[in-house]
């Protein structure tokens, strides 16, 4: 698959779990998926995007990224990453813990992207856990299940520790960065108007040319592409809720309903409505 192809990833399984420490000629550019991921960088990455974010996240760092949200988290060939990914769906968390719904709320689609530096303690004790989970999960071990939830029970209390610190200390950003992150929050408070680099450009006082070069520098990915995977994505999250294809054309600026299903087609593979057929 070419980088860029297909940006939308379908988790078909109810959860998945993979290690990785190598590099990659071809590094997945901003992309989104349907289940909610765990990220456990054992990396420095120096370019993090998380929706409507540009920052850094340091080794040791557990990265939680919600369904739908863009996202790309290392961008270099030939760099070695090193990373425990856990990839799982909300709504079978929500059939496990059907007594306590509001468990695991960091996981939901509505919530937001965030990254927890943890200690090297914490690092090493989740890592065990991952690797347990993953060794029985290959092996197709009854006790797979118990020991993914060990480790979502670890996770939660982490997190229940670190997020409050979270949202009073933002990750550490640079100061081109934060230009990107403010030309990324007008995107998507204008998603349904007609944006590109010159519209851009007048609304920051910039050359096009030179705001193009620092979004993708950050970015990794084009203005308009960025901007056709948050209205994809922006469409996905109104599919879920019930709108109809041609509300969902209206309100997202697509000059006709065959021009958005076929942008919908492009970037996830399918039309809006086998999407609708095929969520988890």
């Amino acid at each position: 698959m070419k980088q860029d192809t297909i940006p939308y990833f379908v988790v078909s399984d109810p959860y998945n779990l993979i290690y990785r420490n190598g590099s990659t000629q071809f590094p997945v550019g901003p992309h989104t998926h349907n289940a909610a991921e765990l990220y456990l960088t054992l990396t420095p990455l120096p370019d993090v995007l998380l929706g409507d974010t540009v920052s850094q996240a340091p080794a040791g760092s557990l990265i939680i990224i919600p369904p739908f949200c863009v996202h790309q988290l290392f961008h270099e060939k030939e760099v070695v990453y090193e990373r425990y990914i856990l990839s799982v769906h909300d709504s079978w968390l929500e059939q496990i813990f059907f007594q306590a719904r509001d468990k695991f709320a960091y996981l939901k689609q509505d919530a937001e992207p965030v990254i927890l530096p943890l200690t090297k303690e914490d690092v090493a004790e989740i890592r065990v856990l991952f690797d347990e989970t993953a060794q029985e999960k290959a092996g197709a071990d009854t006790t797979a299940l118990v020991s993914l939830l060990h480790l979502l029970g670890l996770i939660d209390r982490k997190v229940s520790e670190y997020l409050p610190a979270a949202s009073m200390h933002r990750p550490s950003i640079t100061e081109s960065q934060r230009h990107v992150n403010e030309m990324i929050a007008y995107i998507n408070e204008h998603l349904s108007d007609n944006l590109g680099p010159k519209e851009l450009g007048e609304h920051f006082f910039l050359n096009p040319d030179y705001l193009s070069r620092l979004f993708k520098q950050h970015t990794h990915t084009t203005v308009s592409r960025y901007i056709a995977l948050q209205k994809i994505t922006k469409a996905q999250t109104l599919l879920a809720e019930g709108y109809s294809v041609s509300q969902i054309q209206e309100m997202l600026g697509y000059s006709g309903y065959a021009h958005f299903v076929k942008s919908f087609k492009k970037l996830t593979g399918m039309t809006p409505g086998q999407y609708k057929s095929s969520r988890f």
